[in-house]
């Protein structure tokens, strides 16, 4: 058999051939779009040397994405996978695994780094409503942005103030009593700039028990033109959200659900369960024109935020028993954000540019984490159990509440950063790194099980990485480039607050290394454009958490290799119709993953398998028909998925599916948008199965069908 490198090659050459033949175009086509985070500036998709994706809230909006992280859905190479709506994003890239949640990714807002005190990406922290525009750039990118950028970066850019006078109001309703209503103006502030504030309010029962929702958010962004060459952006942003959560449902070793009173819509979680977020952030941008060849760019940015948490852990279900078990769990947790930031961009000729810069950030958290449940020295650790067939607690008055976790967090991170870039015109080169230092102090205050008190503890470690990039970039015509690129990532491991306390300071920092190739052109016109890449990134020094009771140890052990191809395709069939295309094959293998389980010494050996919970195909399916006589724009779209692994050992591997999405827009008068949207229209029932080391146990159901009816009107 052929090795898979040798088919992308052909793919590859396949589509050079075809793309070569191309019309002389010059419409303005989605390769045209300018991204800023694949090179740290400005640059059109074409001559991006990197798999970089972009939407827009045009795009999103249309249907009727709610929830962050939902826009990403259908992206070549992404895998997104939440708990219960609008809860506990998981967005895994190009086959690598999250550890806990979200660290093995860098998630940007305005090009600043949200990163919360576990070293992990807490997407609903971030205000989604006031989003413009969504970068994803697939692969390693420590070179530029540093920590946890190990599979990929995703940059949240807010709506950009304009001077043009705008005043907008939105209202909607939906399935599961899903409402919505929000409000934007902007205006020029005088002769030197423009404001712009808008505000937002959302509230849903839920589709299952106890998951009502409540969110306000506020976003305020002023621009100032301090001279002809200077801007400087101020934005403050506010968000305050509270969400019940249900939690897992049981299944079988095969992962099959297991059938519970309330069926899927049921809520076997603690009383309570949910999380409150209360966030503010500052930001000010300072961009200048210091010459016709040198640019500035300076960031500063300060955020503070106040979480609570009540997930309970869900048990394996034993049917003999006769009840549900969930481990009763509260964090509770305050965060403030300091960075900043200094960038120089300078064109040497007509050939040599450097950009260079350095950064600092520093991340100080107070974690409280309160156990409750019934604890018996043996399998029930603060275990909270329900009949199963009433609902009703058993045994309640036998549970006893501890502080695990009573932790003070700082993280500091300093950076410098260059790279150098040359451009002989039909072939461009680019090479670049970056210098990491990054430290962490943790203070472990009184705190013990039901096994007795924890000492108070001071653990400190620290460290250093430096992450190259290399592109080269050669423009095949006027219509189609293509490039090769190497990018490495690095994660420091400090993981979690909670699993700190055991840190072994002979950890080495895990490492992914990148390479790729990739072709994007139009032809027809310009009717028809693409983007393919086939890379391969291998992750080795792999960071891995094993439980030992309520904690963790850290360990390095095992590599992973991830090779796929990633596609996406449009194309103008004539008559108000558009054809938009995107496919991911991706392989995930742990090449080497063999450990002993500290609670039980069990030995497991996943080498060979696949990644659990990663397809090996997947893709998204539109179609848009604009009607102009009406007016009116038709969508449909199949998000679809291939079976994956359920678990490490690959004892199963199913889960696969299509959800049909349909949305209608009609533009009744002009300046008003009436846009409904059904998604999963056939009511697939769809789940996130979840295992551990012996296999499946429990599964998230995915929602049903579900009805969106939103107005905008602008005037």
């Amino acid at each position: 058999m052929k090795h898979p490198a040798y088919r992308y090659a052909r793919i590859l050459s396949a589509t050079t051939a075809l793309l070569a033949l191309s019309l002389p175009a010059m419409a303005e086509t989605a390769l045209d779009e300018i991204v800023v985070t694949a090179t740290r500036r400005a640059t059109a998709i074409r001559d991006v040397p990197a798999s970089v994706s972009r939407v827009d809230r045009n795009d999103f909006e249309a249907k009727a994405t709610r929830f962050i992280g939902e826009e990403l859905r259908g992206l070549p190479g992404l895998v997104v996978k939440t708990n219960d709506q609008g809860t506990y994003t998981d967005i895994t890239i190009r086959g690598v695994p999250n550890r806990v949640h979200n660290d093995t990714i860098t998630v940007l807002m305005d090009g600043v780094p949200f990163v919360t005190g576990d070293d992990e990406v807490d997407l609903e922290q971030l205000p989604f409503g006031v989003v413009g525009q969504v970068d994803v750039v697939r692969g390693p990118t420590s070179a530029l942005y540093g920590r946890g950028a190990i599979a990929g970066t995703i940059n949240y850019i807010t709506r950009e103030v304009t001077d043009e006078p705008l005043s907008q109001a939105q209202a909607g309703y939906g399935s599961h009593d899903w409402w919505n209503a929000a409000a934007m103006v902007q205006r020029a502030t005088g002769d030197v700039g423009a404001i712009l504030i808008s505000a937002q309010a959302q509230g849903s029962d839920g589709w299952r028990d106890r998951t009502e929702r409540e969110e306000q958010t506020l976003f305020v962004k002023q621009r100032l033109d301090l001279t002809d060459t200077t801007t400087l952006n101020l934005t403050g942003t506010y968000v305050n959200t509270e969400q019940g959560l249900a939690g897992e449902l049981p299944t079988d070793a095969n992962g099959i659900p297991v059938a519970l009173p309330g069926g899927r819509e049921g809520n076997w979680n603690q009383d309570g369960a949910g999380f409150d977020k209360r966030m503010w952030t500052g930001t000010a941008v300072l961009s200048s024109d210091v010459t016709d060849d040198v640019t500035s760019t300076t960031r500063l940015h300060a955020r503070h935020a106040n979480t609570a948490g009540r997930q309970g852990f869900f048990n394996p279900y034993d049917p003999a028993s006769g009840t549900v078990n969930f481990t009763g769990f509260r964090v509770d947790g305050s965060t403030d954000t300091y960075f900043a930031e200094q960038q120089v961009d300078a064109r040497l000729d007509d050939t040599w540019r450097v950009l260079a810069g350095v950064s600092a950030e520093q991340v100080e958290a107070h974690h409280i984490e309160t156990w409750t449940g019934e604890f018996d020295f043996g399998p029930r650790f603060y275990t909270q159990r329900r009949n199963a067939q009433t609902g009703a607690h058993v045994d309640a008055n036998l549970w006893q509440s501890d502080y695990l976790l009573n932790a003070n967090a700082r993280n500091r991170t300093q950076a410098a950063f260059a790279q150098v870039d040359g451009d002989w015109g039909e072939v461009a080169a680019s090479v670049g790194a970056r210098l990491d230092r990054f430290q962490r102090k943790v203070h472990y205050g009184p705190s013990g099980s039901g096994y007795g008190p924890d000492p108070e503890v001071t653990v400190k470690d620290s460290d250093s990485h430096i992450s190259p990039k290399a592109s080269l970039r050669w423009r095949v015509s006027d219509l189609v480039t293509a490039y090769a690129a190497f990018g490495e990532g690095f994660s420091p491991g400090f993981g979690p607050i909670w699993s700190f306390r055991n840190r072994n300071k002979d950890l080495n920092p895990e490492i992914a290394r990148n390479i790729e190739g990739g072709l994007k052109g139009q032809t027809a016109d310009g009717r028809f454009t693409a983007s393919i890449t086939a890379y391969q990134l291998r992750r080795s020094d792999l960071l891995q958490l094993l439980p030992v009771g309520g904690s963790a140890r850290t360990i390095n052990n095992g590599r992973q290799r991830s090779r796929g191809v990633e596609v996406e395709a449009s194309a103008d069939l004539g008559n108000g119709t558009a054809l938009n295309l995107t496919y991911g094959f991706t392989e995930a293998i742990w090449t080497e993953n063999a450990f002993l389980e500290p609670d039980t010494n069990r030995p497991f050996d996943f080498t060979g398998k696949d990644v659990a919970g990663v397809p090996r195909h997947a893709g998204r399916v539109e179609i848009v028909q604009a009607v102009p006589d009406v007016p009116v724009t038709l969508r449909a779209w199949a998000d679809i998925s291939g079976d994956y692994a359920y678990d490490g050992a690959n004892s199963r591997k199913a889960g696969g599916y299509m959800l049909t999405n349909a949305a209608i827009t009609w533009a009744a008068l002009d300046g008003l948008d009436l846009t409904l949207t059904g998604r999963n229209l056939f009511d697939r029932k769809v789940n996130n199965v979840v295992a551990n080391n012996d296999g499946p146990f429990a599964y998230f159901p995915q929602p049903p069908r579900e009805w969106v009816l939103m107005g905008t009107v602008r005037f």
